[in-house]
């Protein structure tokens, strides 16, 4: 009985493992480039006029629906700044796209 538990708590191990290493592998979001257009000073309405519906490099549809941009991008450094009561729907964020992917 005791080499039966054992081999069990084995197995449970190794899964939690592997599910743990999927976890840290799995998609998050891209980080800010180190540049001008990318600053954390900036607003994200400033991050819209490129990523939003209209925009030269718009989201992609599976963004989340959010458009609080700093709690989940993080600076080039690897540091999220995420801003209090910072709006999660903004004119040309998300809303808009998801009527635009709708019509389509």
């Amino acid at each position: 009985m005791v080499a039966g538990t054992r081999r069990l708590a084995m197995i449970v191990a190794a899964a939690l493992l592997g599910l743990a290493g999927l976890w840290a592998v799995g998609d998050r979001p891209p980080r800010l480039p180190a540049d001008g257009d990318h600053g954390v000073e900036q607003s994200e309405l400033s991050c819209l006029s490129c990523h939003g519906v209209s925009g030269r490099a718009p989201r992609p549809p599976t963004h989340p629906p959010r458009d609080d941009c700093y709690s989940c991008h993080r600076d080039a450094g690897g540091r999220l700044h995420p801003r209090r009561n910072a709006p999660t729907e903004l004119p040309g964020g998300w809303r808009e796209m998801r009527r635009r992917d709708e019509a389509r």
